[in-house]
């Protein structure tokens, strides 16, 4: 049996690509503890700087067909399967999410159902404008619960989020992009992957320090009030400079340069910076 997932380093990459052609490249048992199994070790990884998390063929990912792996015939699951597969989903998603590294999602295609909750899980959530997006539950006696229903109601505006999750009708690229259920979206798929290559060039700029506190700052913004942030920020604050990455940029900047971190040199600015 072939890997439901591809497995690829390089320069401080890691790329996960979704190869399960035969699950429509859905969340199926085996993709999940695939990823589960890779985002373990990604995490102690020091050598990493971003994980990209894709999909094959037209790169558009499906939803939990890990549903009809369950051992028993649908008819009798019970409300303990459905709890189980419920943690495998949140899971796999708080995997995502507490990557110290920045996380991006490619949704060349578009995604749906537990699919798509999982890329909300990521830092940067990409896509082309002809994809297609959805969450298809209420039309198939489901709710989007892998996150789908607290994360699309947080990234969007409540009351579309309302309409997306409870008439189960899609957006496209463009539209999710709009009402910021994705980050970017773009006109093809050239200029999506140039998009990416941009942005991988970008954070090798950027203090490997730096980016794990502050997406320890941003998850407090989802955790608690102001008044809690504030204390993670002054913990993340203190923890980054303790580091000593800011010597390197500060070094930089006094010579009209950028620091790579990736590299561990200073990096002539380009004229749009």
């Amino acid at each position: 049996m072939s890997t439901p997932l591809q497995i690829e380093q390089d320069e401080g990459v890691l790329r996960l690509t979704k190869t399960n052609p035969e699950a429509g490249y859905g969340m199926s048992l085996a993709l999940i503890e695939a990823m589960t199994a890779a985002l373990a070790e990604a995490r102690e990884d020091p050598s990493l700087r971003a994980v990209l998390i894709d999909a094959a063929g037209k790169g558009f990912h499906s939803g939990a067909v890990a549903v009809t792996e369950l051992g028993r015939e649908l008819p009798a699951l019970t409300r303990n399967d459905f709890r189980h597969l419920v943690a495998l989903g949140h899971g796999l998603g708080q995997a995502i999410a507490a990557l110290p590294v920045p996380v991006i999602g490619v949704a060349r295609a578009g995604a749906l159902g537990g699919g798509l909750e999982l890329l909300l899980r990521c830092d940067f959530l990409y896509c082309t404008d002809a994809a297609r997006f959805s969450f298809p539950e209420v039309t198939l006696g489901f709710v989007a619960a892998w996150g789908g229903t607290q994360l699309a109601s947080r990234l969007m505006p409540f009351c579309k989020a309302q309409e997306m999750l409870l008439l189960g009708e899609p957006l496209t690229g463009r539209e999710a992009e709009a009402l910021g259920l994705v980050t970017r979206s773009l006109p093809d798929a050239e200029a999506l992957d140039a998009h990416l290559a941009a942005v991988l060039d970008r954070l090798r700029l950027c203090s490997p320090a730096s980016l794990r506190w502050t997406k320890e700052c941003l998850r407090a913004v989802w955790d608690g009030p102001l008044a809690h942030g504030e204390r993670v920020e002054a913990l993340a604050e203190a923890e980054a400079m303790a580091n000593g990455d800011f010597l390197k940029g500060l070094a930089a900047l006094r010579e009209g340069a950028h620091y790579d971190y990736a590299a561990g040199q200073m990096r002539p600015k380009a004229r749009r910076d």
